[in-house]
């Protein structure tokens, strides 16, 4: 995937678990970038969208959101943009969308007066386009060194693979997937989490915070705040984001859920 990407050109970081990540410019031509980008990755990664011109009205969005109520009075950008594919929770998969940037906390756009920008034409479009599917949440940076931590704001659409469909991992793939989990974590800061293995189940744990399992291709968690999630490993690039998200939630006193 890596290969493909480099030689159509495109500036991805592709990520183990399928995520790929891009940097955004801290100036007007971050609409663009993100939106030219996103539609030459998609064929890439194999993936189809029933409407690319609504996906690229809503990559835009974010961006211009991002530039205009997220970026540091210094200008110096941390903004990312990531793409991965999930199950959705309606059945089927679907692409998802996020930008990160390292304003930590939400702050809703205020209301445009006298008509609407260019680009950014407001998060009610987004709202509109997907049905209610975006949110926001507290996570950390995927290319920054050392990793910042900051908030995503994202949206996701059904999708379909031209190519093979995703593969199903074996039932018995636990102690791999969990290898691979935690070095996805370790690559975002989360350093805490220790590797056990109880009567033969591969775990991830911080003592009184957080603990991971993994067992017939399927992670769980259960978090101080009484927050659980199952997923499978399939997913384990949407695994990394929610436990990011949970712990990030934690350090904070609260449980701001995706």
């Amino acid at each position: 995937m890596t290969k493909a990407a480099t030689e159509c050109g495109i500036p991805w970081s592709l990520e183990p678990g399928g995520c790929a990540a891009i940097p955004l410019p801290a100036d007007e031509s971050i609409a663009s970038v993100a939106r030219a980008q996103v539609r030459t990755l998609l064929p890439v990664l194999g993936l189809a969208v029933q409407d690319a011109d609504d996906v690229a009205i809503m990559v835009s969005e974010l961006a211009t959101n991002v530039l205009q109520h997220a970026t540091p009075r210094s200008g110096r950008s941390r903004a990312e943009l990531w793409v991965y594919q999930r199950a959705s929770v309606l059945g089927g998969d679907e692409l998802v969308v996020k930008a990160f940037d390292s304003l930590r906390h939400w702050r809703r756009p205020p209301e445009r007066v006298g008509g609407m920008h260019e680009h950014g034409r407001g998060l009610e479009i987004i709202e509109l386009l997907t049905a209610g599917r975006w949110g926001h949440h507290p996570t950390r940076s995927r290319l920054s060194t050392p990793v910042v931590r900051g908030k995503a704001t994202w949206f996701a659409v059904p999708a379909t693979r031209t190519g093979h469909p995703r593969p199903l991992a074996p039932r018995t793939a636990g102690t791999s997937s969990m290898r691979d989990l935690q070095a996805m974590l370790v690559q975002r800061g989360l350093h805490r989490l220790a590797p056990r293995n109880e009567l033969g189940v591969a775990m991830l744990s911080a003592p009184g915070e957080l603990t991971v399992w993994c067992e017939t291709a399927t992670f769980r968690w259960c978090a101080r705040s009484g927050e659980t999630g199952k997923l499978p490993v399939t997913d384990i690039t949407e695994v990394c984001e929610q436990l990011v998200r949970v712990y990030e939630g934690l350090s904070e006193g609260g449980d701001d859920r995706q």
